[in-house]
């Protein structure tokens, strides 16, 4: 409906789950980051928890997305704590039967599955969406599947999403042999006011729109209403576009937002927070709204950009690509440079460099978020050299340092010095960057996601290198 008078290919605020509209906030960033760990650092149990609306499905079909071609997933989301088994249900999720079998024969079928897999080398990960509805019966079978790894070979990990409820069942005394064997635990926080505006941005350019259509303060409305919870932006800002094509309206103002939400909160039944001044916005003027998204704009690549076109050139013989795409980096030509390292970079076997090298590149340029964009997706690639894949990953700190993101610098530097203590001077911006978090944290103990206790150990090795 307002598709055409918008100039959009398709609805920016749908309420399905879709990864490739995933804009990756600061928590939701930490929360893939700690993910990419638990893959990496072979975590048997990893817990993402979060209100519902905040992003976790989406961010678990990223996640997917990004690493199905180094493992066997299988993805449930309906299982309950009512059913008997739980195996049956993984297997369908795996394609591995999708008929009704009694446990034994089940059991026999998940082990062979898991033989024919190491054998493949690869690993399985079961991701469980919506745990908290599985209870202590279910989550025990979960535990006990686990025992089928071997001794010293982790074949199984397991990742469980849910709302707070999966947080309070996993603290159950009754509970405490599967807590220990959570590596990860994270919970999701909603975007800050900043980060909605941003929000808005990045879906009304990927669905199509090469202008902001909502002012600045209707983004700020926005966060009033939503608090900052992704699927309750979406609700707002849909019900914003569709007032917005009735009235004809250009953009998206303030008071027409103000009017579609008091229409939409008279039932009751979406909870959007109660603001006094709501039906005072709704009725004043539109005052000559500044386009404060402009600063916004310039952080995100545009649509029409050369570097967002596919190439229409054939897969394979990445190798001229990739020399071209080195050979316009030292002329320091970086754009044209980027887009030989994306057609290089569709070959498996070049993912990491090219994505590398974009990554240098887009730094060269300035465009610090893009660089870590790249140098994220580079360390996608689990089976790529240790050296190549520690000094992407060693990029990503330093650009991260940059922006000023420090805790999730941290994490990548953490990552680095599990597998070689010895990288570059790792160790030593380990040491500063722990020493800055202390002193900003406060009392000790308070970190989020359970690395106090480890790092603890880092300094003590580091003390005996001394």
């Amino acid at each position: 409906m307002y598709k055409s008078f918008y100039q959009l290919h398709s609805k920016p605020f749908s309420l399905l789950p879709d990864s490739e509209f995933l804009y990756l906030g600061s928590t939701h960033r930490t929360a893939y980051s700690l993910l990419e760990y638990g893959l990496l650092t072979e975590a048997p149990f990893m817990v993402l928890t979060g209100d519902p609306g905040m992003g976790k499905t989406s961010l678990l079909q990223k996640l997917i997305a990004d690493t199905r071609d180094a493992f066997s997933i299988g993805f449930l989301t309906n299982a309950r704590y009512d059913v008997d088994h739980l195996l049956p249900w993984i297997l369908f999720a795996l394609g591995l039967n999708n008929k009704q079998v009694d446990p034994v024969e089940a059991q026999h079928l998940f082990a062979n599955f898991l033989a024919q897999e190491r054998a493949r080398h690869r690993r399985v990960v079961l991701i469980m969406d919506e745990a908290q509805n599985l209870g202590v019966k279910l989550l025990e079978e979960l535990r006990l599947l686990s025992n089928l790894n071997q001794e010293k070979t982790l074949q199984l990990q397991i990742i469980l999403s849910g709302q707070p409820d999966l947080q309070t069942l996993l603290r159950r005394v009754d509970m405490t042999q599967f807590a220990q064997r959570v590596v990860v635990d994270y919970h999701l926080q909603p975007f800050t006011e900043e980060e909605v505006a941003h929000y808005i941005r990045h879906r009304i350019q990927l669905a199509g729109s090469t202008q902001p259509l909502f002012s600045a303060p209707a983004c700020a409305l926005t966060y009033r209403l939503s608090q900052g919870n992704p699927r309750l932006i979406n609700q707002v800002c849909e019900m914003a576009l569709t007032y917005g094509y009735a009235q004809q309206a250009a953009r998206i103002t303030a008071k027409l937002l103000a009017q579609a939400a008091l229409d939409r909160r008279k039932n009751r039944i979406l909870p959007l927070a109660e603001l006094d001044d709501l039906e005072e916005l709704a009725a004043g003027k539109d005052a000559e709204e500044p386009d404060a998204q402009e600063s916004i704009a310039q952080s995100l690549p545009s649509r029409e950009s050369p570097l967002q076109i596919e190439s229409q050139q054939p897969v394979g013989a990445a190798e001229p690509y990739y020399q071209r795409g080195m050979t316009l980096r030292k002329s320091q030509d970086y754009i044209a440079a980027i887009a030989q390292f994306e057609q290089a970079a569709r070959d498996p076997a070049y993912h990491l460099r090219a994505f590398g090298q974009i990554g240098l590149c887009y730094r060269a340029l300035g465009l610090v978020p893009q660089a870590v964009a790249a140098f994220r997706k580079a360390c996608t690639d689990y089976n790529a050299p240790r050296t190549q894949s520690l000094s992407v990953r060693y990029l990503l700190g330093r650009t991260l340092e940059q922006l000023g993101e420090k805790p999730e610098a941290l994490e990548q530097y953490r990552l680095i010095f599990r597998t070689d203590r010895t990288f570059k001077d790792t160790a030593v911006r380990l040491s500063s960057l722990e020493g800055d978090q202390t002193r900003e944290a406060g009392p000790p103990g308070t970190q989020s996601w359970g690395f106090g206790q480890a790092w603890k150990h880092v300094r003590q090795l580091l003390k005996g290198n001394s």
